[in-house]
């Protein structure tokens, strides 16, 4: 597993530093003129699971998955290294993006507001989220699994529009706030600190069985 992501930090080594470099500057710019801590951590959370595809879409437009899988090494142990990898990789660049929200001269969110436990859990839910639904897909499908993802996402946000039209606002209003609301109530009955280890353990299995599926169509696949 670890020479699986050491052979990731040398083939990508330049395409690594520039997208943790740039990632992270530019959302913590934006993220630090930003009021809404609701929309933040969506927009984000997309940014960030984008990039570890996005560094393997490269091996696969260039073939050289197969030569990754000719190692010594299982499928099982090469897709670990990967989420592991990418976890890590995403983990890096949110913590300096958020680093850099609060440092931006005038930035608008506090740093209890970016670090606090809510704001914190939101974000790695819908990187863990993100992530964690295309992966599999592009496994799957390759690059066109990343199409997919966006034109279903494109078809929910067009239903919501119209579903908008025809319902009261408040209804759409409390489907949006689901993921925020679901927190503050766990945070209620659980305290701050408990809540957030119980959020990080629902992610950690989210994340466990997007690795499953992952797996099951990783070892379907013919090189």
């Amino acid at each position: 597993m670890i020479k699986s992501i050491r052979k990731d930090l040398i083939l990508h080594k330049k395409f690594i530093t520039w997208m943790a470099i740039l990632y992270p500057l530019y959302l913590g710019f934006l993220g630090s003129q930003v009021n809404n801590t609701n929309i933040l951590p969506i927009f984000s959370g997309f940014l960030y699971a984008l990039v570890p595809l996005i560094l393997f879409g490269r091996e696969d437009k260039f073939k050289s998955e197969t030569f990754g899988l000719s190692l010594p090494v299982t499928r099982r142990e090469y897709l670990r290294s990967r989420f592991i990898f990418s976890w890590g990789l995403m983990l890096l660049m949110y913590l300096v993006g958020s680093l850099l929200m609060v440092a931006v001269p005038g930035g608008k969110l506090s740093a209890a507001t970016v670090f606090g436990s809510k704001l914190v859990l939101l974000s790695l839910f819908f990187i863990a989220a993100i992530f964690g639904i295309m992966m599999p897909l592009f496994i799957r499908l390759g690059q066109a699994g990343m199409l997919v993802f966006l034109v279903v996402l494109q078809i929910l946000g067009v239903l919501l529009m119209i579903f908008r039209k025809s319902v009261d606002i408040d209804t759409v209003k409390k489907i949006i706030r689901l993921v925020p609301n679901g927190i503050a109530a766990l945070q209620s009955s659980l305290g701050p600190f408990p809540a957030f280890l119980a959020g990080l353990a629902i992610l950690a299995l989210f994340s466990y069985a997007s690795f499953a599926l992952s797996l099951a169509l990783f070892r379907r696949k013919e090189f």
